[in-house]
């Protein structure tokens, strides 16, 4: 874990005339969500590959509403390149943030509002450091999600979206790991629902710079709890491990189910 995520997690007791290109095949009627809040649910019910089940419906008074999902297969999967004990260790800082997004909805019920300031007030610490957890939790279920799978090469809707995008998946693959290399906390690659392409962003840290109107299809961990106890240091050695482990038909799914929400570009929806 970074010293950010220890310092930040700590402190809380708490996508030409008269021809259809292959993107508008791929993509036709792939209409957009208003934020990704409000696509995660949809997208997970869809895509969770490796995965318990989670609470659909809101939390029951006195409930909470997040429940960590199982992915414990993914330790005794015998990954290439991603040790048991690097995938244990990443799994319980994973329930962490599950933990800790509840004790914040909790603490929420029962904030003080007397004196909200900017600088400082309980309440702001509380709004901004759930933020925190629950895009901790929610973009390590999608990276654990895309994991344990055979690598190589999409095909199929995603292959061709890539290759819309990037020119060719081996380029893309390419574009991926020297994003993982330059990024500190998060690569996101997603369907960019407002533009109704593929798109790729960077994230520092859960909440900092988190795309709105983008389905994640593939999430990649770059922090470096996600590969210290197998590479030290070493992130391209993690990044080939990565690849080798990717699952393409989660991708696959995610990508599917960008076709079932309703359009980005019409926020009164």
């Amino acid at each position: 874990m970074s010293s950010n995520e220890k310092e930040l997690v700590g402190n809380f007791e708490l996508t030409k005339q008269g021809v259809i290109t292959r993107r508008e095949v791929l993509m036709m009627g792939a209409v957009a969500a208003t934020s990704i809040a409000s696509v995660n649910a949809a997208v997970a019910a869809t895509s969770a590959a490796a995965s318990s089940s989670v609470a659909a419906a809101p939390a029951a008074a006195g409930k909470d509403p997040y429940t960590a999902k199982d992915f414990s297969a993914l330790v005794s999967k015998n990954m290439e390149g991603l040790s048991p004990s690097q995938i244990e260790q990443h799994l319980k800082l994973y329930k962490g943030y599950v933990t800790k997004s509840n004790e914040i909805y909790n603490q929420l019920k029962t904030a003080d509002l007397t004196n909200p300031n900017a600088t400082y007030s309980p309440l702001r610490e509380l709004l901004v450091e759930q933020s925190f957890a629950v895009n901790g939790m929610v973009y390590h279920e999608f990276y654990f999600g895309n994991l344990g799978g055979t690598g190589g090469d999409p095909s199929g809707d995603v292959k061709a979206a890539l290759e819309e995008r990037y020119g060719s998946t081996g380029k893309f693959m390419d574009f991926l790991k020297a994003s993982g290399k330059c990024m500190r906390g998060w690569v996101v690659v997603g369907y960019n629902t407002r533009g109704n392409h593929i798109d790729t962003f960077g994230l520092d840290m859960h909440n900092m710079w988190s795309p709105q109107n983008v389905v994640p299809l593939l999430v990649l961990d770059v922090y470096e709890h996600a590969y210290m106890v197998d590479y030290g240091i070493d992130r391209a050695k993690y990044l080939d491990a990565f690849a080798k482990n990717l699952d393409w038909q989660v991708v696959a799914k995610r990508l599917a189910a960008t076709k079932k929400l309703v359009s980005g570009a019409d926020t009164t929806v």
